[in-house]
């Protein structure tokens, strides 16, 4: 009688050991996750558009891009952003919009992405979530809160927090 285990027990045995790594590695990846963040910073920054490709006609899966002159909430020139829109739905009111932000600063860029409906009265108003960014916003993370006062101006409020250390 021989003592070495089937093929199948094997096999079984080598997916349940793989399986297990799996949910190992999982739960490392969530102990060596970031901790809650601390400190929260402001950065206050008004866009006006340049450019816009939106289409005429609006449908799901169409995309545009639109840019951007910054300025400091004093009016001082502080960058040029950029955001390449995707169309994600269209409703009686207009598109509903999934847009990739980019805000390009003197000491680096923020990356951010947010949904909205993008027709309607002004002031409109969307938040999106802070992905990340370069420079001395390489660690950025956080929410933006962003409002339309008409078509071509734009407020942004970043809201910056700091990882704990």
């Amino acid at each position: 009688m021989s003592t070495e285990p089937k093929p199948r027990r094997i096999a079984m045995t080598t997916r349940r050991n793989h399986l297990a790594g799996l949910g190992l590695g999982l739960v490392a990846g969530a102990l060596a996750a970031p901790a809650p963040a601390r400190a929260r910073s402001t950065v206050e920054l008004v866009a006006r558009r340049r450019l816009i490709t939106l289409p005429d006609l609006p449908a799901p899966g169409l995309t545009y891009v639109a840019t951007f002159d910054l300025t400091g909430p004093a009016g001082a020139a502080a960058g040029a952003a950029a955001a390449f829109t995707s169309i994600v739905d269209v409703t009686l009111d207009g598109p509903v919009i999934l847009s990739q932000v980019v805000l390009q600063l003197a000491d680096g860029e923020i990356h951010y992405q947010r949904m909205i409906d993008r027709f309607g009265a002004y002031p409109r108003a969307a938040v999106g979530a802070i992905l990340g960014g370069t420079g001395v916003y390489a660690i950025a993370r956080g929410d933006v809160q962003v409002i339309w006062p008409d078509q071509d101006t734009i407020k942004i409020a970043l809201n910056l927090v700091e990882p704990s250390r």
